[in-house]
């Protein structure tokens, strides 16, 4: 055999094939041909051998093909073509039951030889050969560096674009492309030009392992993947996958399919070619989209910045490497006393002012020290009013070079006025303690004195010149009695009783009991309660205590003069959503003094000359715990206190 077909297989295969030792050498050789072979004996009239382009364009498998006859193979070829046409046209049976255009040239292998050489070429394969393909793919893929640099941001439209030129040059719709998901763990059909749905809208991430170089099932090869299980029970005659993307990373799969028709020739090297140009596509589309996402991004950082540099409660000073004020915030604006165009270009010194250790600080952060933290120091207002603040130091770097520093100035003189009252509070509740004790302790004295003092004047006889000395002590013990109880109600912890209270019936009983006293003073009262009003959960006791202490001051201020006293029941959601009882008491006394009226509610703060000043300490004490709240209004001619009492939701 060696010596039989060595030539013929030289001069048709080239001069790099110097040596065919063996019939698989001859079968790897013919599998060197662009074209589909076989080699057919004549004298047996059988096929001996055949390439695998032989085999993808029949579909039949090597075993089917080794044996048979010409007429088994091709329709329309007869002996006599068989024996003295070199070139003939005839249709290929394939195995799928479809007749194929074919052209068919014949190669002698020997002159004493009756082995032939058939080369087949399909019709389609016919339209053009190597050179015609590539220049067919230059002028389809001229437009394609320009659709890959500018997508615009649509990734679908420029594959589908990519997917029409293989509609075009190989007559097929069966065309689509997976990609592959970053969440899921498999691929997604991105694109299909199927007019028909035959592949599937989801491959497992498996496949893309299975088919990670470019491959050509066939019906009748083994089906690895859920695509080729797809393409068999949809009867397609063949699928070509190829992978998109870089070894070991790809971004998914292109895939072209037929029906009724055979593979078209360099389908797998049109397939690579695109499949470059749409990863491509999709790095572009990536790297657009992180672009987005980067812009988004800084943009809402950017907003983040500018709300927190303008709503901060810090005040922001940016200073630039030359110590002039770049930027100021606004709550910088409101601790200094200055604008933002009165400060940009000056120079911090003539800004910040203070006798700490500022300026020298800040000139080491400038030359590259650590931040710098100052706490509790002197700063000074435009006003020349000075305030307490804890500053910060901070450096600002661009690209690793110092550009400025930003100053961070926090107002502290709130927060030590908070302390100052928080110790003061302290030293009230300690106070209000021992006063309570105090007071339990004093009134078992008094309590004595005031017995002796009585079983004294009765001894000594109502004639006795010591009866008035006796009267003027009594009336002092009386007067510290009611002072030590008034000390006992405002120490003890208060806590009301939960009863629905009927205001405007309270009030009335308060008025009637005060009515011979308003009289003999010449007080003149109105009540004016509003209709069907609601009543409140409280304490009745505690809250006739807050009313008669409130109708007592009014009485008391006129009863010199005399006067009229208003007392008006409204409902009102003045200070809440949640509906309130709002009573008003007024009078037209005098008024509060000035000096008075930021410490009315404060404790042993009274303007009668016999007051113990905790009347309206704990009146407030009590509306308070009835979760209501008082107010007044003070002016020379008057006096209105309100009482806020939230209404039964019943």
């Amino acid at each position: 055999m060696r010596d039989v077909i060595s030539r013929p297989i030289q001069a048709l295969f080239g001069s790099k094939f110097n040596k065919i030792d063996s019939a698989a050498a001859l079968q790897n050789t013919l599998d060197l041909v662009e074209d589909a072979a076989v080699i057919y004996d004549s004298e047996q009239n059988r096929v001996l051998i055949s390439n695998s382009a032989f085999q993808i364009l029949s579909s039949y498998a090597p075993q089917e093909i080794i044996n048979s006859r010409l007429e088994d193979l091709f329709e329309g070829l007869s002996p006599e073509a068989i024996e003295k046409e070199t070139q003939c046209t005839a249709n290929l049976r394939t195995r799928n039951r479809v007749n194929l255009p074919v052209e068919i040239r014949k190669t002698s292998l020997d002159a004493q030889s009756s082995w032939w050489v058939f080369r087949v070429q399909s019709s389609a394969g016919m339209q053009y050969n190597r050179s015609e393909w590539q220049k067919m793919l230059l002028a389809a893929f001229s437009d394609l560096p320009d659709l890959i640099q500018n997508p615009g941001g649509d990734l679908r439209g420029a594959i589908r674009q990519i997917l029409k030129i293989i509609t075009d040059l190989f007559e097929t719709h069966l065309v689509c492309v997976y990609h592959a998901s970053a969440q899921l763990p498999e691929l997604t059909k991105l694109i299909t030009l199927e007019e028909l749905t035959f592949f599937p809208d989801s491959l497992p991430s498996t496949d893309l392992i299975r088919v990670s170089t470019p491959s050509l099932w066939l019906p009748g090869k083994r089906m690895v993947t859920l695509l080729h299980r797809s393409a068999r029970i949809a009867g397609l005659s063949y699928v070509a996958s190829i992978p998109i993307g870089k070894e070991n990373a790809f971004d998914g799969l292109l895939i072209i399919g037929g029906m009724d028709q055979q593979p078209p020739p360099y389908v797998l090297e049109t397939g690579q070619a695109l499949a470059v140009y749409i990863s491509r596509v999709f790095a572009r589309s990536i790297f657009e989209e992180n672009e987005k996402k980067d812009s988004t991004y800084r943009k809402y950082l950017t907003q983040v910045y500018s709300t927190v540099y303008e709503y901060v409660q810090e005040g922001v000073l940016v200073v630039g490497g030359d110590s002039t004020i770049v930027e100021m915030n606004p709550a910088a604006e409101l601790l200094l006393g200055y604008t933002r165009k009165e400060v940009q270009g000056e120079h911090v010194e003539n800004i910040l002012i203070t006798p700490d250790r500022l300026l020298p600080n800040l000139a080491g952060v400038l030359s590259g020290s650590a931040p710098s933290v100052m706490e509790n120091i002197t700063l000074h207002r435009r006003n020349g009013q000075n305030f307490s603040a804890d500053v910060k130091i901070l450096p600002i770097r661009q690209d690793e070079r110092l550009v400025g520093v930003s100053i961070l100035i926090g107002d502290i003189s709130e927060h030590e006025q908070i302390l100052a009252q928080s110790r003061q509070l302290e030293q009230r509740a300690f106070l209000g303690e021992f006063m309570g004790v105090f007071a339990h302790e004093v009134l078992n004295p008094i309590n004595n004195i005031s017995t002796g003092l009585q079983i004294l004047s009765r001894r000594l006889g109502a004639e006795s010149q010591y009866q008035d000395t006796i009267a003027r002590m009594e009336n002092d013990c009386v007067r510290l009695h009611h002072q030590m109880e008034a000390l006992k109600s405002y120490a003890k912890p208060y806590e009301p009783q939960q009863e629905r209270v009927d205001i405007p019936g309270l009030l009335k009983r308060i008025l009637d009991r005060w009515r011979p006293r308003m009289e003999r003073s010449n007080i003149a009262h109105v009540y004016q309660p509003a209709e069907n009003l609601p009543p409140v959960k409280g304490d009745w006791r505690a809250l006739d205590q807050v009313f008669n202490n409130l109708i007592s001051n009014a009485i008391d201020v006129m009863r010199d003069k005399g006067g009229i006293l208003s007392v008006r029941v409204t409902l009102s959601t003045l200070i809440s959503n949640r509906p309130h009882l709002e009573i008003a008491v007024s009078d037209n006394g005098p008024g509060i003094p000035d000096d008075i009226r930021d410490r009315i509610f404060e404790p042993f703060v009274t303007t009668k000359s016999s007051g113990t000043g905790l009347g309206l300490s704990i009146t407030k004490r009590i509306v308070t715990a009835h979760r209501g709240s008082i107010t007044f209004n003070s002016y020379p001619g008057g006096t209105i206190f309100r009482v806020f009492l939230p209404a039964c939701e019943e």
